[in-house]
């Protein structure tokens, strides 16, 4: 993102922001206030910034580039505040999902599977005894989540 870009203010409640990504994902860090994310968008014609809260930024994660959105803080009458964030024009351009990796052949796949044996039985920790029918089940949970990881799951979002 360019260093120089104007950062977008949005301040008004209940008001309608038409905007369009102009990045895949956004840049993210922290600072003595705490973690930031930062968007590239381009609203009325300029290319701008957006340091979005979580709230928004979990929504606008799901976005890539060249989605057009409208984003809007609305306010209850609680006065809880939300971030809307819908597609314009109804036209939903999610970024792309990286599905399962079907690319693996068969040397890959094994490799994987090694790797996954070793790290979820050291895991376990060693012992001079032989390993219990609760170690095997736990190794074989750890090894699934392992492989889930190394060779990609359907969804493609980590537990945490």
């Amino acid at each position: 993102m360019n260093d120089k870009m104007k950062t977008m203010q949005l301040r008004k409640l209940n008001h309608d922001y038409p905007v369009m990504l102009t990045y895949d994902q956004c840049k993210s860090g922290a600072s003595q206030y705490g973690p930031w994310n930062l968007y590239g968008v381009e609203y009325e014609g300029v290319e701008q910034s957006i340091f979005a809260e979580d709230s928004l930024h979990l929504k606008l994660m799901k976005y890539g580039k060249g989605a057009r959105l409208v984003l809007r803080r609305n306010q209850d009458q609680n006065g809880e505040l939300e971030w809307q964030v819908t597609p314009a024009n109804g036209n939903i351009q999610h970024k792309p999902q990286q599905t399962s990796l079907k690319y693996l052949d068969d040397r890959t796949a094994d490799i994987h599977r090694q790797v996954a044996l070793k790290i979820a039985t050291s895991s376990i920790g060693q012992s001079t005894k032989p390993w219990t029918a609760e170690d095997l089940s736990e190794i074989k949970v750890r090894m699934d989540k392992l492989l889930d990881i190394l060779d990609g799951t359907k969804n493609d979002e980590l537990p945490y």
